[in-house]
């Protein structure tokens, strides 16, 4: 058997994709390179010369000296329906690596839909993802060695190989179907970010069971295992916040334990009890009204009077003066409660400025 380099060469610091579908996702590194090398049955394989290289082996066998260069070709795998762009790596080792990702100092996002990733992401000169789509056809073709580089902020370097790289198409989720056996470094002095979780630069993450507070990562390292914008940390994973057992469907927020909400009618309270919610009627009192103040609606009660709202109590006015102190400054009538008797009112009248 007759080996041939053909490989896929990605730089990248975070994950891949966005869910557990996804490739890989790392912490604390700063560049990773991934390769592929063929492996062919030279007995079995039928020799042909294709209108377009199907990678950048190829590239690098053709004729002209041009194609001795890193840069970037076109490049046509089998069954693909048209050629495309990709970057070759001609320099490393023997050359023929066809980049798949490169991931180097976080100038493109990586937190992309799934149709992003399967039609690829990002600049061929910078950093890219050249699409799961064009991957699943390219590495599929034939057989390939998967080789992935990795250096930290140290500027330490870290290699290993798999010998046998393959994927799913996308009715398999583009999955790893296959690596084979590895060799190189395999205890790689780096944290895995669990699959729900990815590197982000946020200043806080909050959980399902605390989301008013702020859970603040440590400002030392450069970039940590987070969850994703609008999921929130429950059992140590990243869930989406409308899995939370206290979510309010309709209203997008979370309740801490032992919080309440109140809706809009002030007809329900909804209660969070031990990550479950609890719903019970609410009414006001007549003495109260049902009003949103600073962002929340809740029965509050009326002008002199005192309470939750659920039950309120008279709280005066006693006597005239009392109306001037709240700025009642018209003279007429008014009702005040003295304060013995609370149980009866009167109507009085307050010359509370002089001369009207």
């Amino acid at each position: 058997m007759s080996r041939k380099a053909i490989t896929t060469h990605v730089c990248f610091c975070d994950h891949v994709a966005t869910d557990s579908r996804n490739f890989f996702a790392f912490k604390n590194c700063s560049h990773l390179l991934l390769y592929i090398i063929l492996v062919l049955d030279l007995q079995h394989f039928l020799f042909q010369t294709p209108e377009y290289p199907r990678d950048c082996h190829e590239v690098l066998n053709q004729c002209s000296p041009t194609n001795a260069k890193s840069g970037v070709y076109l490049i046509k795998p089998d069954q693909y329906p048209e050629p495309f762009q990709t970057y070759c790596d001609h320099n490393t080792t023997s050359g023929g690596w066809t980049v798949i990702q490169r991931r180097v100092d976080g100038s493109i996002g990586f937190n992309r839909t799934w149709s992003e990733y399967k039609n690829g992401i990002g600049f061929l000169g910078s950093e890219f993802i050249i699409g799961t789509e064009k991957l699943a056809h390219l590495i599929n073709q034939k057989r390939y060695q998967l080789r992935i580089e990795l250096e930290n902020y140290a500027g330490q370097s870290y290699s290993l190989t798999y010998d046998n790289f393959r994927i799913a198409d996308e009715w398999g989720n583009y999955s790893i179907t296959s690596l084979g056996g590895v060799e190189g470094i395999t205890d790689l002095p780096i944290t895995w970010c669990s699959s729900n979780k990815d590197n982000y630069d946020n200043t806080c993450e909050r959980t399902c069971e605390n989301p008013t507070d702020c859970v603040i990562p440590d400002p030392a390292e450069p970039e940590r295992c987070l969850c994703p914008e609008n999921h929130m940390v429950h059992n140590d994973s990243c869930k989406p916040k409308e899995q939370c057992g206290c979510y309010l469907q309709g209203d997008g927020v979370v309740l801490a334990e032992g919080e309440s909400y109140i809706n809009s009618d002030c007809s329900l309270r909804i209660t969070c009890n031990n990550n479950v919610l609890a719903s019970e009627s609410y009414s006001c009192s007549a003495d109260a009204t049902c009003e949103e103040r600073n962002d929340v609606s809740r029965c509050y009660c009326k002008e002199w009077f005192e309470g939750d709202g659920l039950t309120c109590t008279r709280r005066g006015p006693i006597d005239c003066s009392d109306l001037y102190a709240a700025n009642r400054t018209n003279n007429g009538a008014y009702t005040i409660y003295p304060a013995e008797i609370l149980v009866l009112k009167f109507i009085v009248k307050c010359l509370v400025v002089v001369g009207q």
